[in-house]
This record gives C-alpha cells, sequence and structure tokens, in this order.
C-alpha cells in the first residue's frame, strides 16, 4: 500500500509537471517565440561574465525586429515603397562608415538627403525626412546613425535659409557674391570642417566658373589668352569634379571638332570615325543616326519653302495664299510637325 501511495504521488507530481511544461511553451509560441532567445542572451551574458558587445546587441535586435515582422504583417510602413515620383529610379548618394564606427563626411551625403528633396510638391517636408531617416537606418547604425540624423536635420535648416537668402540690390547679378554668401551660410550651420567637407569641391568649382566668367569679358586679353587661362582655372579643380566636368563638357568638344572637321570638307566616314575614337561606337551609331533625321528634317523644309515660294509668286490674294500656304503644310507635316516648321521658317527670315 506504501509503495502504491508513493507511486500515485510520483504520477501527479510527474503529469502537472508535463502540464506546466506544456504552458509555457504555448505562451511562449503566443508570444512570437522570442523569449527562447532572451533567455539564451540572458545565459550566454551570464556565462561570459559581462554584457554583450555592441555587434552582438544590434544583431540580436535586427533579429528581434525580423522576427515581430515576420509574426505581425498587417500593418506596413508607409516607407518602405519609394515616393511616386522616385519609383523606377537608382538611389542616389551614400553613407560610409569610419573603421571607428563614424560617419565619413563627403558630398555623398548630400546627394543622399537630395534624392528624396526632389519629392517636394508630392510629399510634405515631414514625410521627406523621415523617408531619409528610414534609409539612413537601413545603411548605417551606432554612431554613424546619430551624426547622419544630425546632420540632416542641420542641412533642413541651411536649406531653409538659403531658400531665403537674399543679396544686396548692387550684387544680384554677380555669381562671386552669391557663392560668398553661401559659403558663410553653410559654415554658420555646418562649421568650417564639416561645411569644407560636405560643399568643398563644389565651392571650389563655383569659384572657377565665376572667374572663368571673368575672364571670358575680360576685353584686354586675345581669345587664346582668354582659353590658356581658363584652361589653367580648370586643371586647379579637385580630381573628381575635373573629371565630371571633362565628362559634361565631351559631347559639346566632340561637336565642335566635328563642326570644324566638316568646314575642311570631311566626309560622313570621316566624322564617324573620329566620333567612334571620342565616344565610342554606340554613342557614333546613335549620332550618326540623328545626322540622318536632321539631313531628311531639312530637306522636307527645302522642299516645303520651294513648293511655298512658288506659291507666293503665282497668288496675288493674300487670303488666298495664306489658305494655299495652309493646304501645302496639312499635306507636307503632322500638326506638331507645323509647329516646328513656323518656328524653323520664322528664325530663317
Amino acid at each position: 500500500m506504501a509503495k502504491m501511495r508513493v507511486n500515485r504521488r510520483r504520477i501527479a507530481t510527474g503529469f502537472a509537471l508535463v502540464t506546466l511544461i506544456a504552458a509555457v511553451g504555448i505562451g511562449v509560441w503566443r508570444r512570437g517565440g522570442d523569449e527562447p532567445s532572451r533567455a539564451a542572451e540572458t545565459t550566454a551574458e551570464t556565462r561570459g561574465g559581462g554584457p554583450k558587445s555592441a555587434t552582438n546587441r544590434n544583431a540580436s535586435a535586427k533579429s528581434d525586429r525580423g522576427a515581430a515582422t515576420n509574426v505581425d504583417t498587417r500593418e506596413k510602413s508607409p516607407f518602405q515603397e519609394k515616393a511616386r515620383s522616385l519609383r523606377g529610379t537608382d538611389e542616389d548618394g551614400a553613407l560610409r562608415v569610419g573603421p571607428d564606427g563614424s560617419l565619413l563626411l563627403g558630398p555623398e551625403i548630400l546627394r543622399l538627403f537630395d534624392y528624396y528633396f526632389t519629392t517636394e510638391g508630392e510629399e510634405g517636408d515631414e514625410t521627406i525626412r523621415a523617408r531619409i531617416l528610414a534609409a539612413i537606418r537601413e545603411r548605417v547604425d551606432g554612431p554613424a546613425a546619430l551624426q547622419a540624423a544630425a546632420l540632416l536635420d542641420q542641412y533642413l535648416a541651411y536649406r531653409k535659409d538659403k531658400d531665403g537668402l537674399v543679396l544686396p540690390k548692387a550684387e544680384e547679378a554677380e555669381e562671386a557674391a552669391r557663392l560668398d554668401a553661401l559659403k558663410k551660410l553653410r559654415r554658420k550651420h555646418f562649421g568650417e570642417e564639416t561645411a569644407d567637407a560636405l560643399f568643398g569641391d563644389e565651392e571650389r568649382e563655383g569659384e572657377v566658373a565665376a572667374e572663368a566668367s571673368r575672364i571670358r569679358q575680360d576685353e584686354a586679353l586675345t581669345a587664346e589668352q582668354r582659353e590658356q587661362k581658363i584652361a589653367e582655372l580648370e586643371a586647379s579643380l579637385p580630381k573628381g569634379a575635373r573629371e565630371a566636368r571633362q565628362a559634361a563638357t565631351l559631347p559639346l568638344r566632340a561637336r565642335a571638332e566635328v563642326d570644324a572637321m566638316r568646314a575642311e570638307g570631311a566626309t560622313d566616314e570621316d566624322v564617324y570615325t573620329k566620333r567612334v575614337e571620342t565616344l565610342g561606337v554606340e554613342a557614333a551609331d546613335r549620332l550618326a543616326e540623328l545626322d540622318a533625321e536632321r539631313a531628311a528634317w531639312k530637306a522636307r523644309i527645302e522642299a516645303f519653302r520651294k513648293e511655298r515660294d512658288a506659291l507666293a509668286a503665282k497668288t496675288e490674294d493674300e487670303p488666298a495664299f495664306k489658305a494655299a500656304e495652309q493646304a501645302l503644310l496639312d499635306r507636307s507635316f503632322t500638326p506638331l510637325e507645323q509647329r516646328r516648321v513656323r518656328a524653323t521658317l520664322a528664325m530663317s527670315k
């Protein structure tokens, strides 16, 4: 009898223990299954003799956030999708982090901010700010994220002051005066070092452009002297700005070379070869197609002009001539093309 009572107590105790474990398991499952990982974290910290590293804490936090997202997907963040006007576009700019975890300052940060500011008018300032903060959190964390967020607020204040920037009336047309005012405003909001890192290259380009404009208007210099001084100025630009400037002006320089070649009697084949050397095969092919389209358009305009002149010669009544001219336009061009024809003829008068 004593043995039977002992066995019954053991069975009852075991059943109660199984019930308790099952209840705890159900409770954990209902809460999303994250309690075991937290318990494991606590155990790991205890065994390790101290708190986890910042990297491990960040990884755990991201894991917890991911688990929470998987459990409840009913609510979607309004910033998971781009603004309508940005859909199908590639994000510009970047956030770079140094070895110590701090944000590396450079103009690419402002390019990232400005990418989102292009939706002004479509979205309000607070929505744009929230989108940029979300973009920051996706790219960096820790001190770099805090620095980027603080920089964003400084940039917002700067943009507001910049929009209200008013130059003295005597200096409104002087680019150098505007640039100087912007430099002062930037250092007011960011300080000397940060402003140099963010805007230095842009400011140097502005200074070169202003000085080049002054040189072009200097009648005391010959054309050759002006070009020489401007070339020296552009050579002083930072490498990145110099390369960007060269890339931007390459099509214009290539066109000037082609115009000079044609003036000297170069053939279409000569022009194509030069374009391949300067711009590459694809660009040369596109420009050759464009040349053909322009030549065809010019031929149509000349044919119309001849027929119109013939009509004018044999039609003395002005209303009758206008009607005949419009009929000729309708036969020769679409309504949209007729606008180009009229503009072209007006410019040639």
